[in-house]
């Protein structure tokens, strides 16, 4: 049994070791499509955040994490594209780092979630049941902290990659009309 429990624990922690090595910060711009200048009608600008209950697109890093409601009055809309294909790029570490978050985050859950499941195993007896009931609350622990902390960090960085997007956009003569 303590065998069993020392592998539950040990892939356990086996995945929080999960790291993604990168030489830097992956390129935005080139994979960005012609997104439109205003968004659909009724929603306003899009932050990635666990609170608000919008989801962080992670499978195509083209799409974007915030889309600036900008006022397009006498705006060339090709030069409006460029201009906020380089913001973006120049906000491309917090879009690295609003990924890692969300993987910590998922992760977090992932472990809470395996901890909760070893709460179920049966065990011949008291002592057993006692030793599995305290390492599966230790793991559900540390699983919902670690997910707290990314869904924390997520939220960090989803407003730091708009304060960047939109500190360029403003520098670059446009008008918000949310700053």
């Amino acid at each position: 049994m303590r065998v069993f429990v020392a592998a539950l624990l040990a892939l356990n922690v086996g995945a929080c070791n999960q790291t993604v090595q990168s030489e830097g910060p992956e390129p935005v711009a080139a994979a960005l499509p012609a997104a439109p200048a205003l968004p659909p009608e009724g929603q306003g600008p899009q932050l990635a955040s666990s609170a608000a209950g919008a989801t962080v697109p992670m499978e195509d890093p083209g799409t974007s994490v915030y889309e600036p409601l900008v006022d397009m009055h006498r705006v060339n809309p090709d030069r409006y594209q460029r201009d906020l294909t380089a913001c973006r790029q120049q906000a491309a570490p917090q879009l690295a780092a609003i990924k890692r978050a969300t993987q910590q985050q998922q992760t977090g859950t992932a472990i809470a979630v395996a901890g909760t499941l070893a709460s179920y195993i049966p065990v011949p007896g008291f002592r057993q049941a006692h030793v599995l009931a305290s390492a599966a609350n230790a793991v559900q622990s540390v699983g919902g902290a670690t997910a707290e902390s990314g869904a924390a960090a997520v939220e960090k960085a989803s407003s730091d990659y708009a304060l960047v997007v939109d500190s360029c956009l403003t520098h670059k003569r446009y008008k918000l009309l949310r700053p």
